[in-house]
């Protein structure tokens, strides 16, 4: 199983459940550009309204309907091994938790201004997983 997990775009600033700035806007087309042809068969968004528009563009080229993930990382676990390639759009406080969850390194960090972390986490049947840590978009 592949999980790729990315923080939600540049969102703008203010408010409570703030939008994608144009640069976050910019952000998730190159997310979709890239991953359009990694075999994603399932998209899990938290509830808030930065992490759907982060995964608006790649869910239509794919035509798959995103998913709102459970804020239990245990569940949300469950969730995502439920399909073999994934796209998880969370936060700063939930992707970290989220990639312990499912068997990856507890130490990851993602800062108050990285937008542009990419995680690729492989969550083989028996083994040792492995965290690949690349930097995307603008």
């Amino acid at each position: 199983m592949f999980a790729v997990l990315v923080r939600h775009a540049d969102p703008v600033a203010g408010g409570t459940d703030p939008g994608l700035s144009p640069a976050g806007q910019r952000r998730a087309a190159t997310l979709a550009k890239m991953l359009k042809d990694a075999g994603i068969e399932a998209i899990f968004t938290s509830e808030l309204r930065r992490t759907k528009e982060t995964a608006a563009s790649l869910a239509s080229l794919l035509s798959i309907t995103p998913t709102v993930i459970a804020d239990d990382p245990a569940v949300a676990a469950n969730q995502i091994r439920a399909a073999k390639r994934v796209l998880v759009i969370g936060h700063t406080n939930t992707v970290p938790p989220i990639i312990k969850a499912l068997g990856g390194p507890a130490n990851v960090v993602i800062g108050a201004t990285e937008f542009d972390r990419l995680l690729v986490l492989r969550v083989p049947a028996n083994g040792a997983e492995s965290l690949l840590v690349l930097r995307y978009g603008v």
